[in-house]
């Protein structure tokens, strides 16, 4: 589970834009539906009503472009309209924004969860194809 990593933001040894945090995160969050490469056949893709997209060809399904915007949305998933329909993909954005401890605040909670959602989608850059 993705919320594993969350105590590591806060000791400075892992920042956002260590690429290590993006891939760990896609391991721990991703792998598992849209498999070791990105290509949406994960061990339970199959298991899924809908087929997990291919990450690789979201820039070239975007005229060459990554969108970086409308993946953090789409990964944070707070944000998705009820109207687009069912949504099988989980709202990471609920877990990466679990407190670690009671006395963490709102603002670092907020903070930690953009850094592991910002590694993440940075992640998805890299592995785009051309």
């Amino acid at each position: 589970m993705a919320i594993l990593l969350t105590p590591l933001l806060g000791m400075g040894s892992v920042k956002a834009q260590d690429p290590h945090l993006g891939l760990t995160e896609y391991e721990l969050s991703c792998m598992s539906c849209h498999g070791v490469d990105g290509h949406g056949d994960g061990p339970r893709a199959k298991s899924l009503k809908t087929a997990p997209a291919d990450l690789t060809k979201i820039a070239k399904s975007n005229g060459g472009a990554f969108p970086a915007k409308k993946v953090t949305e789409v990964i944070d998933g707070r944000a998705i309209v009820a109207a687009h329909g069912q949504r099988e993909m989980p709202v990471w954005g609920d877990r990466y924004r679990m407190r670690i401890d009671v006395s963490e605040r709102n603002s670092r909670i907020e903070r930690r969860a953009h850094a592991q959602i910002s590694a993440l989608v940075e992640y998805l850059r890299t592995i785009q194809e051309k």
